[in-house]
């Protein structure tokens, strides 16, 4: 069982109120959750050297997913991340010692799939020694496929 746990949210549906069932359990048998809302540019956010809008949207996604974790009695903390997603996991795991790294992703190869999200599991796995889950979500805001290592 997972005391801490590393949430990494990629997905932005704020259509769905509360904390996804098949994250559920990760969840509420933790002790202390993190989350991370890294700033996902677009090509041309990169591009123009434009990531205020993007550092907007991910603090908006910090704060549904706190909105959804609230509302069924946790109390995660977090913040938004670098936008390499790896630097943004070794950032919070530099002052959160986590036990389970939990990824909250677009399915791949989607339309809302933003391009820092590709093989990112992967890259994860292979960085860090902490069992980490992915859980890719599909437009309407539901998990289509898990993997864990």
């Amino acid at each position: 069982m997972a005391r801490r746990v590393l949430v990494l949210t990629n997905e932005d549906l704020a259509d769905a109120n509360e904390v996804p069932e098949s994250i559920r359990p990760l969840i509420d048998e933790a002790e202390e959750i993190y989350v991370v809302a890294p700033t996902l540019t677009t090509w041309m956010q990169w591009l123009t050297d434009d990531r205020d809008s993007a550092r907007v949207s991910a603090d908006e996604r910090l704060r549904t997913v706190f909105d959804h974790m609230r509302s069924g009695g946790l109390k995660p903390h977090g913040e938004v991340g670098a936008e390499n997603q790896v630097t943004a996991i070794a950032d919070a795991l530099a002052q959160f010692d986590a036990d389970l790294i939990v990824l909250r992703l677009h399915v791949p190869g989607s339309e809302h799939e933003n391009r820092r999200e590709h093989r990112i599991a992967e890259k994860v796995r292979s960085h860090f020694d902490v069992p980490t889950i992915a859980f890719y979500f599909d437009s309407e805001g539901q998990v289509v496929e898990h993997e864990e290592a």
